[in-house]
C-alpha cells in the first residue's frame, strides 16, 4: 500500500480552504481544513502571558496572551513555570504574574484556547519538554527496540529538561544513531535558550511560533511509510522544499513533488471533495450491510452500529462478532478522519458470549494503536457500550469547515 501526504485547495461549502491530507492507496486516513480566511493558528506556540484572573473554584487561571484575548491554564497542570515576572514569591501563581504558556488546545466554541506552563518543542524524532523532567519512549515503540533506544537517549539526556524519543525513531538503524542524538542535543539547546532569554522578552511576546499546520501533520507522519509527498500549491512546495532541506535525515526530498498536470486537478485525482462529503455524513456504510450512525452532542460523541437486518438466522451470535469487528475497524478509521475527540460512547450489538466481548476490546485496542492521537479503549459497560477517549487538541472536521454532519 502506497501512503501519500497530499495538500491542495478547494471550495468545500462556500468555503475556500487549504486541504492537508494522508491516502492510502487514494483513500483519505486523515484530513486537516484550513480556511484561508481563518484566524493565525496559535497551536503550540509559546507567549509571554499575564495572568488575568484565578478562579480557584474550577481550578484553573485565565492568562492573557495579547490584548483582550485569554487562555485557559489548569492550576493542575502548572509544573516548573517560567517566570517572566513574578508578583509574590509566597504562592504559585498570583493575579498579574508574567510567565510563559504553550497553547496546546484550540479554542472550541464558547472555550478559550486551553495553555499549558509545561513548554515542549518537537522534532522528527524527539519531543523537548521543560516541565515533565523524565526520559520517556514512545509507548507505540516495539517492546524490544525501546530498551536500545532509552540507553541512545541517555548518552545525551539532559537531566534538567525531559526528552520524549517519538515513534518515528524506531526506524532508525544503527548507521542512524547519530540522527536521534544530534537532534536531542539540538532540542535541549534550543530549548534551554528559550528559556534564558524569556526574561528579558516582553509581555505577549511570541517565543516559539509553530511551523504551518501541514508541516506538524507532516512531522507525526511515520516517514518511512510515505511514498510521496505533493502539492499543487507553489508557495507551500517552496516551503515543504525548504523544510525538507533543512531536514535531511526525513528523506523526503526524492518524494517531494510538485503537481502539474492541467488535465486533472489534484483535488480531482483524489477525489478530495467526495471524501470530504461522505466524512460528513452521519451514516457510514460497511461492506456487510451493516451501517454506522455518528452523532455529536456537547458532551460526547456517540457511535451506533447497526446490522440493517442483515443477520441470518443460522449462528447469529457469530455474525454479530464479525459485524461488530468490522465496525471496530472502521470506527477507528473515523475517529482519525473526522478527528473526533473527548468522550466517545460505542453501542456495539449485543453478543452473549464473554469470550466474544474480550476479542472485541482487544481488536478496539490494537487498532487504535496506530492513531497519532492518543486513544485509550477504557472498558465495555454491563450495557454493553463501549467506552473511549481520544485527546482533543483540534478542532473535529465538521467544525474545522463549519457544516454540520449531513443525516444520509
Amino acid at each position: 500500500m502506497s501512503r501519500r501526504f497530499v495538500i491542495t485547495r478547494v471550495d468545500f461549502g462556500g468555503l475556500a480552504s487549504t486541504i492537508c491530507g494522508v491516502f492510502e492507496d487514494h483513500r483519505m486516513l486523515e484530513v486537516q481544513c484550513i480556511p484561508l480566511n481563518a484566524p493565525q493558528q496559535i497551536l503550540n506556540n509559546i507567549y509571554v502571558g499575564r495572568v488575568s484572573q484565578i478562579a480557584k473554584n474550577i481550578g484553573a487561571a485565565f492568562v492573557e496572551i495579547e490584548k483582550g484575548k485569554k487562555c485557559f491554564l489548569p492550576l493542575s497542570d502548572i509544573r516548573q513555570p517560567v517566570y517572566v515576572k513574578r508578583i509574590s514569591d509566597k504562592q504559585l501563581l498570583s493575579q498579574g504574574d508574567e510567565l510563559l504558556v504553550q497553547i496546546v488546545r484550540e479554542a472550541v466554541k464558547t472555550k478559550d484556547p486551553q495553555a499549558t506552563t509545561n513548554l515542549s518543542l518537537a522534532g522528527n524524532y524527539c519531543v523537548v519538554t521543560s516541565g515533565e523532567r523524565k526520559l520517556g519512549i514512545s509507548g507505540k515503540i516495539d517492546a524490544q527496540k525501546r530498551p536500545a533506544l532509552r540507553a541512545l537517549a541517555e548518552t545525551v539526556y539532559d537531566a534538567q529538561l525531559g526528552v520524549i524519543v517519538r515513534t518515528n525513531a524506531e526506524s532508525l538503524g544503527t548507521e542512524d544513531e547519530s540522527l536521534l542524538t544530534g537532534e536531542i542535543r539540538y532540542m535541549q539547546q534550543q530549548m534551554t535558550e528559550l528559556i534564558n532569554h524569556a526574561p528579558y522578552r516582553k509581555l505577549y511576546s511570541v517565543l516559539h511560533e509553530a511551523p504551518p499546520e501541514y508541516i506538524r501533520i507532516l512531522q507525526n507522519q511515520p516517514f518511512e511509510k510515505l511514498s510521496e509527498v505533493v502539492t499543487d500549491d507553489p508557495a507551500v512546495f517552496q516551503s515543504l522544499s525548504d523544510f525538507v532541506r533543512e531536514h535531511p535525515s526525513m528523506k523526503l526530498e526524492e518524494k517531494l513533488h510538485f503537481y502539474e498536470d492541467p488535465q486533472l486537478d489534484l483535488k480531482k485525482l483524489y477525489s478530495v471533495e467526495i471524501q470530504l462529503e461522505r466524512a460528513l455524513q452521519s451514516k457510514v456504510w460497511l461492506k456487510s450491510g451493516a451501517n454506522l450512525l455518528i452523532e455529536h452532542t456537547e458532551a460526547m460523541t456517540v457511535i451506533d452500529v447497526n446490522s440493517s437486518k442483515n443477520v441470518k438466522k443460522k449462528n447469529p451470535e457469530e455474525q454479530y462478532l464479525q459485524i461488530n469487528l468490522e465496525a471496530a475497524a472502521e470506527i477507528a478509521s473515523q475517529l482519525r478522519l473526522r478527528n473526533i475527540s473527548g468522550i466517545i460512547i460505542i453501542d456495539f450489538i449485543d453478543m452473549a458470549e464473554p469470550e466474544h466481548k474480550e476479542q472485541l476490546l482487544t481488536a478496539m485496542r490494537g487498532l487504535v494503536r496506530s492513531d497519532p492521537v492518543k486513544t485509550d479503549v477504557i472498558d465495555l459497560t454491563k450495557l454493553g457500550l463501549m467506552e473511549l477517549t481520544r485527546k482533543k487538541t483540534r478542532r473535529p472536521l465538521y467544525e474545522q469547515i463549519k457544516i454540520f454532519p449531513k443525516n444520509c
